[in-house]
């Protein structure tokens, strides 16, 4: 019977493998193509300046301290203009929710890369909006 059980195994093992060969792999096209994220993904942040009121309640809930306020930058009458260290952030969410004015919000971009590390502080100008240069790559352009 030692025989036979074995011989089964082997059997069961070679179905495997080559259902898998003739299978198309599952896998993305990164970075030039994007992935579908869950939808309470927590990525990169927006900040809503006209919703602002300048609390500082998402400075205070920050656990590593990754957000700065700069009150003097004001674009409305009651702002300021926030910065996000993305070295330091680990995306645990308590700044948007300590935001009671909807003025904080998490995306589903994931892919923060820069070339340099002073790049990863994002000020107000690229925290606003979610713009990313488009990839090229053997002359096609992709997101």
């Amino acid at each position: 019977m030692g025989f036979f059980s074995t011989l089964g195994d082997i059997f069961q093992i070679l179905k495997n493998v080559f259902r898998q060969i003739f299978k198309r792999p599952f896998t993305y096209f990164y970075p030039f193509e994007d992935r579908d994220y869950p939808e309470r993904t927590r990525g990169r942040h927006i900040h809503v300046r006209e919703n602002c009121t300048a609390c500082k309640q998402c400075v205070r809930a920050c656990p590593v301290v990754a957000i700065s306020i700069d009150t003097a930058d004001q674009k409305y009458e009651k702002d300021a203009a926030l910065y996000f260290d993305y070295t330091r952030c680990i995306f645990c969410g308590l700044c948007v929710q300590a935001c009671r004015f909807e003025a904080l919000y998490h995306t589903k971009v994931v892919d923060i890369s820069e070339g340099e590390r002073e790049d990863l502080l994002y000020g107000p100008d690229k925290i606003t909006t979610l713009d990313r240069e488009p990839l090229e790559w053997r002359g096609r352009r992709f997101r």
